[in-house]
């Protein structure tokens, strides 16, 4: 399997962080994106904005939300564009490009799933956790509403047993007294 070149990772991470961005970004750069765009849509056009059309107005914006982001290897993407300007002067044939941005794409969007699926595995550990905690409480409540209970009837028997007591006495008292 490929490994995700580090600008792309950069791009797709962004990507990932930030889809309505990337989105606004599209857009505003004159790219058609449908209405409700999922994360391989945005992946597929981004690459080829970059790669295949080197689209210079969507590189900037896009370039300008990885600096002002939390990414900060713009380094990287500029040297992609860079090196992709170079090779289209060179004369790099558009079929050969376009393989290279489709072979970049199905990475991205592989890395996409991987992280979704890191996203899906930490909510079931934390839907799991919740659920263990949640029948630990209820085993807690049934098990302090029994001794409650117990408690309860313990009280009773020595309030029995002390009027008991009470009534002898008192019962003893007025057979002596009279």
């Amino acid at each position: 399997m490929k490994v995700i070149d580090p600008a792309d990772k950069v791009i797709q991470n962004v990507i990932f962080e930030k889809p309505e961005v990337v989105v606004k970004i599209l857009r505003d750069s004159g790219v058609s994106v449908s209405n409700r765009p999922t994360l391989d849509e945005i992946t597929e056009k981004t690459f080829v904005e970059v790669y295949d059309k080197q689209n210079k107005e969507f590189a900037k914006k896009f370039d300008s939300l990885i600096k002002t982001g939390e990414y900060n290897n713009a380094v990287g993407i500029v040297l992609t564009i860079a090196s992709g300007i170079f090779s289209g002067i060179m004369g790099s044939r558009q079929a050969r490009k376009q393989r290279a941005t489709m072979e970049r794409i199905a990475v991205a969007q592989l890395e996409n799933d991987k992280l979704l699926a890191q996203d899906q595995n930490r909510i079931y550990g934390e839907t799991e956790r919740t659920k263990i905690l949640a029948d630990s409480l209820l085993d807690f409540r049934g098990k302090l509403q029994d001794v409650s209970t117990e408690r309860q009837k313990n009280v009773y028997i020595y309030l029995i047993a002390l009027g008991l007591g009470i009534s002898i006495i008192y019962g003893t008292n007025l057979l002596l007294a009279d």
